[in-house]
């Protein structure tokens, strides 16, 4: 049956969720790779783990960790769901999705409690597709938790479930059954985190081992069935983090991550890849460009206007809009990011009866834009405005990273130019705030007299 978008505005209100993710194969996608300009993105990454989709070459190395960039709500699980597709149709790659905000708590996170969940992850789809894994891959882990539960022993009722599962065996899913005690107790039981992260940190070096050498085992057996050649973990939920928390796991504890000798996808956020404390450890270059409205000059940029509208058509009925120009006049605020888009859409079906007429769209955009006045300064309007009228200007301070996380400025083409957010150019504070003047340049000091 074709897909039908609803056609009720409570049908429409209710199926927004900003942190859907939409799977591959959802009727609601929308190809935005024009849009974008993203068509080689793919490609770009692919050969990054050495496939080339083009001739099917592969040279795969040892170990590589990608972080992927771009907006927080632009679409980069979306894209990645569709490119781990593609990954795991080449049999070359075992694409295992590790959902940090599903298994662990977004608020406090550390790389000790994101190395439970990848590892749990492997085994709970190993064991879903039929794997088995034999007791000289599982015995270093299990001799690890073993030995973890001698040395930290305070928290009685999750040493003794630990136990009890280290004693009944069990192949893969008692190994699942170790890892999945911790990823709980990282998430639900705060008084027992300081504890285990301090005993994981301890043995790092003995619990990165073995869970390098199971990858291996893993890869081995996958190969034999035919299924594919290397693992590859996409690690979702990394770009949500706490600031402190984003610093702590990719900057401070890079080393850990790199300890993992496997392939791994890290989504971040955009403003970390202007940090400058990266410092080259992370593979930190791909970027998923935002969906451009305009050109750098103003002029209409087509591909993406047509993109934005078909992707707030499949969310809610064409009928459900007063006339055509009230969607387009939600795209052309929304500034091309997809989740700016909805929580339009969703302030629209908040106070609309029946119609989305203009007055209504009008609503809408004056509401999103009260949420930017609340924390935008005096000086960020004159920021902004700068950047507006030199698009390349901007710079990469604390200032201007902290507007691109909270959407105030927006990115296009890669980062070659950006723009404030369209509904933040409505603001009275932006219309009155004052460029500061260009310093003159200095005049080249006189010579010397000879």
């Amino acid at each position: 049956m074709a897909y039908k978008p609803p056609t009720h505005i409570l049908e429409v209100l209710q199926k927004i969720e900003y942190e859907e993710a939409l799977p591959d194969g959802d009727p609601r996608y929308v190809d935005t790779q024009t849009a974008r300009g993203s068509e080689k993105t793919f490609a770009r990454l692919a050969r990054k783990f050495g496939w080339d989709p083009a001739t099917n070459a592969f040279f795969a190395p040892n170990d590589k960790h990608v972080l992927f960039f771009g907006h927080i709500g632009s679409g980069k699980t979306t894209e990645l769901r569709r490119y781990a597709g593609r990954l795991n149709e080449s049999k070359r790659f075992y694409v295992v999705e590790v959902d940090v905000l599903a298994k662990l708590d977004r608020n406090n996170l550390q790389y000790t409690e994101a190395l439970m969940a990848m590892a749990e992850t492997l085994l709970e789809r190993l064991n879903a597709d039929g794997f088995s894994l034999g007791e000289d891959s599982l015995k270093p882990v299990r001799d690890w938790f073993a030995s973890a539960i001698q040395t930290r022993s305070t928290n009685r009722e999750l040493s003794a479930e630990l136990k009890t599962g280290i004693e009944a065996g069990g192949g893969i899913p008692g190994i699942v059954k170790l890892f999945a005690g911790f990823t709980t107790a990282f998430k639900t039981g705060s008084s027992q985190k300081s504890e285990w992260r301090q005993e994981i940190r301890n043995g790092f070096t003995t619990l990165a081992i073995a869970f390098s050498n199971l990858i291996r085992t893993a890869e081995a057996e996958l190969a034999r069935a035919g299924r594919a050649e290397r693992v590859l973990f996409l690690i979702d939920g990394t770009d949500k983090m706490r600031g402190e928390d984003t610093q702590q796991f990719f900057v401070q504890d890079a080393e850990q991550l790199l300890a993992i000798q496997t392939l791994a996808i890290y989504t971040a956020p955009l403003h970390l890849k202007y940090d400058g404390r990266l410092g080259g450890k992370l593979d930190a270059d791909m970027v998923l460009p935002m969906i451009k409205l305009q050109e750098r000059d103003g002029s209409p940029f087509e591909p993406g206007l047509t993109a934005m509208h078909e992707l707030l058509l499949r969310r809610a009925d064409s009928s459900l809009f007063s006339s055509d120009a009230e969607a387009k006049r939600l795209v052309e605020y929304s500034g091309g990011h997809p989740r700016e888009l909805l929580r339009l859409l969703k302030l629209c079906c908040e106070v609309a009866d029946n119609i989305i007429d203009a007055a209504v769209v009008q609503r809408a955009i004056e509401q999103l834009a009260s949420d930017y006045r609340y924390f935008l300064k005096p000086g960020d309007y004159a920021l902004l405005k700068a950047i507006d009228a030199n698009p390349a200007h901007g710079g990469n301070d604390e200032q201007a990273q902290e507007l691109l996380h909270r959407l105030a400025l927006l990115q296009y083409n890669d980062g070659a130019w950006r723009r404030s957010h369209p509904v933040v150019r409505t603001l009275e504070g932006y219309r009155l705030a004052v460029v500061p003047a260009a310093e003159p340049a200095t005049a080249p000091a006189a010579a010397p007299p000879a």
